[in-house]
């Protein structure tokens, strides 16, 4: 067992001594010690509703009873009651509320038919453990007192469900003004918002202590909302981690739960005024102030991811524009190519053709020079043969015509096929030029295209995270340090694509 725990059964068992109850009521302490280990051991290791919860109502029981002097207006059974029912009242909570037992059903709001469920299991386990004879402090009361002291513990421990506070309070609000304390039904309506005050009154407390208790109590109501949107039910807004703030929380229990209700208490005890309505009050204004810094970070936080946002824009404005230069250029540059590579091409054309012609015109020359001197040589061979051989010179001349016509055709053969092969291969050289250029502007032009995609794929996603950090800082307040980080990134992202594209 721990120190703590120690200190806190022993504090509780110092309340009852101190308030006479046991000496009043003839109560066993070994009973006394038994039952409240009773009490923590059916108390859950909850975030908020545990044993520690118990002991800080019961503790601000006891507070109120000797500030108010309640000894004096009450019967030590009520004050038996009121201790009691602080002691008991949230006994085997199992951190999820009434209205997640309603709304999911489970075997409590089944049970209790969804009234008050929550309340009714803690009755039913408070004298569950009275049963237990060893833990049974009331043993040898007799059936009457025990019946009243049932029956006012279990009307206090229902009081405790926040779905009756306003029917309660409006209540209490009629009386508070004619109120009687020998009125019963008027005094069991001081009793129910008493035990009210008790359970919410944290904020009563110094800030070092309040204030973990709130972190506590939004740790299990996020607990909870986790759970019922797990299990598709309807969140409350004020358990939703993704609305909910500390400051905005409390600021609105406080205002209107806690100061009206402890306000109407005081108008019976006025000794209430310095000791708890104004250190709520001081808490209200302490949550406020959070509130304003808050809500200055919040527009702090927007102005940055605006600028933020101008910055990326601008970015996105000059990456286009750098791609879109690029882009250009290399069009101007295959453009100027492919011309050069036409020209140089046309240019081979002519040259060849020229050499073409050139060749032609000087195989036509020697072909006729050839004719001429066969010719002659013909012609003088023919007088000499005339005078000589007579028909078989001219035979002989006749061959020899022959066959010089015959090697100018072939010649001239010769000539036109080199034209032909020659034209072919120009034409083929030009139309691989124009295929090589065509392929090139198509590969620039995908690459061009395939930049601008990533660049501009880059600036959708900057967008995309600029607009989830303004989400998420005004929401969620997270610093703006992550944010600027953040940006910080994605410009440097930014521009190492832009480098890329360029290089590229």
């Amino acid at each position: 067992m721990s120190w703590l725990l120690l200190q806190m059964l022993t504090c509780l068992e110092h309340m009852y001594h101190d308030l006479g109850l046991i000496r009043d009521f003839n109560i066993n302490p070994v009973t006394l010690k038994r039952w409240l280990l009773c009490i923590h051991d059916n108390y859950r290791n909850n975030p908020f509703h545990n044993f520690r919860h118990c002991f800080c109502v019961s503790q601000m029981m006891y507070s109120m009873v000797r500030l108010c002097s309640l000894q004096e207006k009450f019967t030590q059974i009520d004050i038996l009651i009121l201790m009691t029912a602080a002691v008991c009242h949230d006994l085997d909570h199992p951190g999820y509320n009434n209205m997640y037992q309603i709304n999911a059903r489970t075997e409590l709001a089944v049970r209790y038919n969804d009234i008050s469920p929550l309340e009714n299991h803690h009755c039913a386990i408070a004298f569950h453990i009275f049963s237990q004879p060893h833990a049974n402090m009331f043993a040898h009361f007799d059936p009457d007192t025990f019946k009243q002291i049932r029956q006012g513990t279990i009307t206090l421990i229902l009081a405790t469900d926040m779905a009756r506070h306003g029917e309660i309070l409006d209540s209490f609000k009629q009386k508070v003004d004619i109120f009687d304390f020998s009125n019963e039904d008027h005094l069991t309506c001081l009793k129910m918002v008493l035990i009210k005050c008790c359970d919410i009154s944290n904020e009563v407390r110094p800030m070092e202590v309040a204030e973990p208790w709130v972190d506590c109590l939004l740790e299990e109501y996020f607990m909870q909302s986790d759970r019922e949107k797990a299990e598709g039910l309807p969140v409350a807004p004020f358990m939703d981690r993704e609305k909910v703030t500390k400051p905005t929380a409390q600021i609105g229990f406080i205002k209107f739960v806690l100061i009206p209700m402890f306000e109407t208490v005081m108008k019976l005890f006025p000794q209430m005024e310095e000791v708890m309505v104004q250190p709520l009050r001081e808490s209200r204004d302490r949550y406020e102030e959070l509130k304003q810094i808050d809500d200055a970070m919040n527009e702090v936080c927007v102005c940055v991811c605006v600028c933020v946002c101008v910055y990326v824009c601008v970015c996105v404005y000059v990456c286009v524009c750098v791609c879109v230069c690029v882009y250009v250029c290399v069009c101007v540059c295959v453009y100027v190519c492919v011309c050069v590579c036409v020209c140089v091409c046309m240019w081979v054309c002519v040259c060849v053709c020229v050499c073409v012609c050139v060749c032609m015109c000087v195989c036509v020359c020697v072909c006729v020079c050839m004719c001429v001197c066969v010719c002659v040589y013909v012609c003088v061979c023919m007088w000499v043969c005339v005078c000589v051989c007579g028909c078989v010179c001219v035979c002989m001349c006749v061959c020899v015509c022959v066959c010089v016509c015959m090697w100018v055709c072939v010649c001239v053969y010769v000539c036109v096929c080199v034209c032909v092969y020659v034209g072919v291969c120009v034409c083929v050289c030009v139309c691989v030029c124009m295929c090589v250029c065509v392929c090139v502007c198509v590969y620039v032009g995908v690459c061009v295209c395939v930049c601008v995609c990533v660049c501009v794929c880059v600036c959708v996603c900057v967008c995309v995270c600029v607009c989830v950090c303004v989400c998420v800082c005004v929401m969620r307040l997270y610093p703006i340090c992550v944010c600027v980080c953040v940006c910080v990134y994605v410009g440097v992202c930014v521009c190492v694509c832009v480098c890329v594209c360029v290089c590229g």
